[in-house]
C-alpha cells in the first residue's frame, strides 16, 4: 500500500510541475513577456532619432547615449519588425550627439528601425543574427520590455 501512495504522490508532482510549465509559457506568451537580450535601466541609455528627409543614403542620429560600446543598426521596416540590416555604426560608451549612420543601399521601405545593441562579443565585429537570436552576443538593450529602437519615417 505505501508503494502505491509513493508512486501517486510522483506522479501528482510530475503532473503539476508539467501544468505549471505550460500554464507559465502560455501567460509569457499572452503578455508577450519572451523578451530576450540586454537589460538597462533607463537612466543608463537613450536613443532620439527624428523622421528623415534626403538623399536616402544614411540616417541621422540626433542623441544616443550607449551604457557601454555599442552598435546603432537601421532596419528595413517589416510589417512594424526589424527587417533586412541596411546600416551599422559602432559608438563607443557614453553620450553622442549629431552621429551619421551610413546606409549600405537605398531605403525602399517608408519607414526605418534604428536599434541600439550591445557590443558582447568579439569587440569591433557586429555579431547578430535574427535567426540564431539566442547564440548572437551582440543583442540590443531593453529597458522595462521595450526595446532601445525607434520607428523612423523616411522621405523616399
Amino acid at each position: 500500500m505505501r508503494r502505491f501512495a509513493i508512486y501517486g504522490a510522483a506522479a501528482l508532482v510530475i503532473a503539476l510541475a508539467v501544468w505549471l510549465t505550460l500554464w507559465t509559457l502560455s501567460q509569457a506568451r499572452a503578455n508577450d513577456f519572451m523578451m530576450v537580450g540586454v537589460v538597462v535601466a533607463g537612466e543608463n541609455v537613450a536613443l532620439e532619432v527624428e523622421d528623415q528627409a534626403g538623399s536616402g543614403d544614411s540616417i541621422a542620429v540626433s542623441r544616443v547615449l550607449a551604457p557601454d560600446d555599442s552598435w546603432l543598426v537601421v532596419h528595413l521596416d517589416d510589417d512594424g519588425m526589424p527587417g533586412k540590416r541596411v546600416g551599422l555604426l559602432r559608438v563607443e560608451e557614453g553620450e553622442h550627439e549629431g552621429v551619421i549612420v551610413n546606409l549600405d543601399e537605398p531605403v525602399t521601405t517608408p519607414n526605418v528601425i534604428v536599434a541600439l545593441h550591445a557590443d558582447r562579443g568579439q569587440r569591433g565585429t557586429f555579431e547578430f543574427d535574427m535567426d540564431a537570436f539566442m547564440r548572437s552576443p551582440d543583442k540590443p538593450y531593453f529597458v522595462d520590455f521595450e526595446e532601445v529602437a525607434a520607428a523612423v519615417a523616411v522621405a523616399q
